[in-house]
């Protein structure tokens, strides 16, 4: 079964020509580190231009003409376009992509609107010829189902008929050791971010969970995932996070909605950070010597991990001074919407010493940009 090339793709998406952004460029950091390939994209297709939203780090591709390239094939498929070596395929080896830039390999598959309609696509290009197997076509859909959910967090909502930036607060002191604060900027009628934390013992639980998807049913999941994690807040963990996963993989209304994670266990005591990051990356902690750790993971987001891959966890060591920083997308948006951004956060952070502070001048900054999704930060300080 096949569909007509898009009409007015830009006008659709709102990303033609529009610059980086981390919430796409993680996916594709992601797929080209998982899949070995030279290169993973996401390509927004319109009549005349294949236009490259993101891309690897390196000189841009920018706009191409459908014919030199294979997505505008793509989007007329259901699944997978898989290419084995286009070098060798009638079909293919004339095209630019090959005969100028030598690719070989090209895997991809549509990503489509709440309309159903294909208007972009995420790819795989590598100048060796290969073949995916079953695992690796289903996990490159997986892929697929994170980036077009992103692409349709551009499409406005029934609820969204202004944003909402009234920010809301919220300060504790644990102890004389842990301040913990949170900043959260809802954008239309119901958030789909949420963060939270208690003291357990000697140990404070931080999670901070971004959900896919607009309006009462990402808020609702996006209540009852945070409440769940917090409950499991004396496992470690990759053991909450596995555990909160299997409730969620028997709730029918859940499997079809995902959500990115940090979730951190912070024992001051023996100096030590645990976390497991699904498929969030914005955390960092700023060490008082002027260095700072970015907390990252190869983990997918939850409600995409493949069975037979296993949580990936991570570890920091943290003492006296240190400040732990971490921020849902939006908040990248009051700056240039890339990773970079996240650095700038942290230079913000350093330089505002407190978190309040800090959460003034991002409040200011989100009034002041284009940011078109909700904010959420969340600060730890070690005393």
């Amino acid at each position: 079964m096949t569909s007509e090339l898009p009409r007015d793709t830009d006008d659709r998406t709102g990303l033609m020509d529009t610059p980086p952004e981390e919430r796409f460029d993680r996916i594709t950091r992601l797929a080209q580190d998982l899949f070995q390939v030279d290169f993973a994209l996401v390509n927004i297709v319109g009549d005349d231009t294949v236009y490259t939203k993101s891309q690897p780090p390196g000189p841009a591709i920018g706009h191409s003409a459908p014919e030199d390239v294979f997505c505008a094939e793509t989007i007329r498929q259901n699944g997978v376009l898989e290419i084995r070596d286009a070098a060798a395929d009638d079909r293919y080896r004339d095209r630019k992509a090959v005969t100028d830039y030598g690719m070989r390999f090209y895997a991809g598959v549509p990503l489509r609107t709440d309309d159903g309609q294909a208007v972009a696509t995420l790819c795989l290009l590598d100048d060796t010829p290969r073949t995916l197997d079953g695992d690796q076509r289903a996990a490159l859909q997986r892929f697929g189902a994170w980036a077009q959910a992103e692409l349709r967090q551009s499409e406005p909502g029934p609820d969204e008929a202004a944003p909402a930036t009234s920010p809301e607060t919220h300060q504790e002191d644990l102890g004389s050791e842990v301040h913990l604060a949170s900043l959260a900027i809802p954008h239309g009628a119901v958030s789909g971010d949420r963060s939270g934390w208690m003291q357990v013992g000697g140990r404070v639980v931080v999670t901070l969970a971004d959900v896919m998807g607009k309006g009462e049913i990402a808020g609702g999941f996006a209540d009852e995932l945070l409440r769940a994690m917090q409950e499991r807040r004396d496992m470690d963990p990759v053991g909450a996070l596995t555990s909160v996963e299997s409730q969620a993989g028997a709730d029918r209304r859940f499997r079809d909605t995902f959500a990115t994670i940090f979730h951190a266990v912070i024992d001051t005591r023996a100096g030590r950070l645990d976390y497991v990051d699904a498929g969030h990356g914005l955390s960092l902690v700023l060490h008082p010597d002027g260095s700072d750790e970015r907390l990252s993971s190869r983990n997918l987001p939850l409600g995409l991990r493949p069975a037979d891959m296993p949580w990936e966890a991570g570890s920091s060591a943290v003492s006296r001074g240190d400040l732990i920083v971490s921020v849902s997308d939006g908040a990248l948006d009051a700056y240039d919407s890339t990773l970079e951004s996240l650095r700038l956060i942290g230079e913000d952070l350093r330089r505002a010493a407190r978190a309040d502070r800090f959460f003034e001048e991002l409040a200011v900054r989100v009034s002041t940009h284009a940011v078109d999704d909700d904010v959420t930060a969340v600060v730890v300080a070690i005393h």
